[in-house]
């Protein structure tokens, strides 16, 4: 039964901090700070690293794994298929500058340019396996890049949808090829690694029953009121797919994601009410408490007390805005320097997939626990500045 209370006071704690934060973010008049940003340091006042407040115990944990999934599916309903197929940019039928062909060769530039800065600190001895640490690098953030768009009202823009397609397809590919990389390391089991693409199919195969189901009389007449059928099948769907990629081996963020997308395929944007009940539900709740329990659950002494962090902090921080920056230059294809500069700077943002990556990379054995610690910090350090430099920069931009 005591257990029973801490969990309740926790998560009161937790839910009130979630509420107190918007109210706290929007009196600040001297830097736009995003909600994102708000949470995550009001859960380090109030965790491990500040006052100690929050204990943790399996229901919260699950609440803030579940608001993870929920942010990786709302970030899939996000997207707006349409922008695949866009051939005029800028009044100019050039195919290569699209958002999904500039996406593509933004992420090509960044593992490069990550490998190369690997390479080197390979040879000062500062990391024992590149390709582990050239996909942490390599990794954005959906988780903030989702909601600092939301913010500026950007999403249903093409800036937006640009800026959105290259945080997909860099969390999508690095958690890929993460995926790939530990099955042939661990296992070197090819039927393995061939089942992945088993999720897929399921994905196919959802969206062929999808659409049939959608097209049912009952469905419209059951989206609102006590029934909310649209929205329980939305749960349905997260759940099969989040259930689905821990059965395949697959980081549940690809399964949550696809959901999304199948979800966004199925309604009109513009009339579906299933929008706005999912954002309610997810930003009034779920995710808060993931954002807020990414803060609680860092501890910073552990890391400034070791003497490694001295040089090996700013020379992960330092590599992994160069890694995102410099192949960002291409958006000046179709954007000003500002929105350019803007751009490189939010999906400089990392948060969970980084952290993810490089607690598989201590698993397998192949990165320290310094390392470890260094690779927590700057996803706290990043995910914190640049949604401040992008509106910073966006902001000047608009004026």
């Amino acid at each position: 039964m005591t257990n029973e209370v801490t969990s309740y006071s926790s998560l009161l704690l937790i839910v009130l901090t979630a509420t107190i934060v918007p109210l706290v973010v929007k009196k600040i008049k001297i830097l736009a700070v995003p909600i994102v940003v708000g949470e995550i340091i009001a859960g380090i006042i109030i965790g491990k690293s500040g006052l100690n407040l929050i204990h943790g115990n399996i229901s919260l944990d699950f609440l803030a794994d579940f608001g993870f999934a929920f942010l990786m599916f709302l970030s899939g309903l996000e997207i707006d298929l349409k922008f695949l197929s866009i051939k005029k940019v800028n009044c100019q039928n050039q195919w290569y500058r699209t958002p999904l062909v500039l996406s593509s060769l933004l992420f090509l530039g960044t593992l490069m340019l990550a490998f190369c800065l690997v390479y080197v600190m390979g040879l000062f001895g500062v990391v024992s396996n590149k390709v582990i640490m050239t996909l942490i690098l390599s990794t954005t953030s959906l988780g903030v890049v989702v909601p600092t768009l939301k913010e500026k009202k950007l999403l249903g823009t093409e800036y937006g949808q640009t800026i959105l397609f290259s945080a997909l397809v860099a969390d999508f590919a690095t958690m890929f090829l993460i995926t790939l990389f530990v099955s042939w390391y661990s296992s070197n089991n090819s039927l393995h690694m061939l089942l992945i693409s088993f999720i897929f199919f399921a994905f196919y195969i959802f969206y062929k029953i999808g659409h049939k189901i959608m097209k049912m009389k009952i469905i419209d007449e059951l989206a609102d009121g006590t029934s909310q059928i649209k929205v329980r099948i939305a749960f349905v769907l997260i759940l099969a797919f989040v259930s689905l990629a821990q059965i395949l081996g697959v980081e549940m963020i690809l399964g949550a994601f696809l959901a999304g997308v199948i979800v966004s395929s199925l309604n009109e944007r513009g009339t579906s009410q299933i929008y706005l009940k999912l954002d309610a539900i997810g930003y009034g709740f779920f995710i808060s408490i993931f954002f807020i329990r990414v803060g609680t659950n860092f501890d910073i002494q552990t890391v400034l007390s070791n003497p490694e962090s001295i040089y090996l902090l700013p020379a992960i921080l330092i590599a992994a805005y160069l890694v995102k920056f410099v192949p960002a230059l291409i958006f000046r294809l179709n954007y000003s320097w500002r929105e350019t500069l803007a751009g490189g700077a939010l999906l400089s943002s990392r948060l969970s997939l980084i952290i993810a990556a490089s607690s598989i990379g201590v698993r397998l054995g192949l990165l320290s626990d310094e390392i470890n610690g260094v690779v927590i910090l700057v996803a706290i350090i990043t995910c914190t500045i640049s949604p401040l430099l992008f509106n910073f920069l966006f902001h000047a931009q608009t004026k």
